[in-house]
């Protein structure tokens, strides 16, 4: 895993965007997929430019709110930014119809696999880490780590649907891409995470010992390629 620790959010966020930008042209000449966290996350893209990723580009959602509302959709705010027109291509997550949770979580599985047989091309992303410990769309589970396992390290899916704790989330429903998915198909991710609400969960990710129902987002412990850019005083 490759840190850096900036001062502030601004070197942070500048060091997210280098990284990034790196991580696009190692990819270049082949088709990239490119699947983006969201809420903060999307201040990366403001420093991606064309010539930055080149012309055969898909782009996706790393996870989904299950909502119609275009304020809540992660890939309807997505769709809104100068960044959404570099895209020769893209794997639309919005609801469609009366399509259930499941559904959706289906059709986006089917599209992220036909997209990897179709060009076996490279797969980057974007991550962020919530206070609580969750990262993409996977919240932790504490009280039952079967189902946790069951539903989000089952070698089978690279996308599941669910009902988050609703304690935990403004979102509760859920359609998200697997641990299976990060750890085994995901090439490079570039992961985001500032503010002093993040410390406690960054200092549970980068512990020797801790656990993925508890903590989700140490499973970019276990990604390919990882670059984690924070304002947390790791050191």
């Amino acid at each position: 895993m490759n840190i850096h620790q900036g001062k502030n959010r601004e070197e942070a966020l500048q060091a997210a965007i280098v990284a990034l930008q790196g991580y696009f042209k190692n990819a270049q000449g082949k088709p990239i997929l490119f699947l983006s966290s969201g809420g903060s996350a999307f201040q990366l893209l403001s420093g991606l430019k064309q010539e930055h990723v080149g012309r055969h580009l898909t782009i996706t959602v790393l996870d989904e709110r299950y909502s119609k509302n275009p304020k809540v959709s992660n890939f309807s705010q997505l769709a809104s930014l100068p960044f959404y027109h570099y895209a020769s291509k893209v794997i639309d997550t919005r609801v469609r119809g009366e399509e259930s949770l499941d559904e959706l979580a289906w059709r986006f599985e089917k599209e992220l696999r036909s997209w990897k047989q179709q060009t076996g091309g490279t797969i980057i992303a974007t991550e962020g880490v919530g206070a609580d410990g969750h990262t993409a769309g996977i919240f932790p589970v504490l009280e039952d780590p079967d189902l946790f396992q069951e539903l989000f390290d089952n070698k089978e899916r690279w996308v599941v649907g669910y009902r988050a704790p609703v304690q935990e989330a403004q979102h509760p429903l859920r359609v998200t891409t697997t641990l299976v998915f990060l750890r085994s198909v995901v090439d490079a991710v570039v992961v985001y995470a500032v503010g002093p609400e993040k410390s406690n969960a960054l200092k549970r990710v980068l512990a020797e010992t801790g656990s993925l129902h508890e903590t989700p987002a140490r499973i970019m412990r276990e990604m390919k390629e990882v670059t984690l850019c924070t304002d947390y005083e790791i050191y």
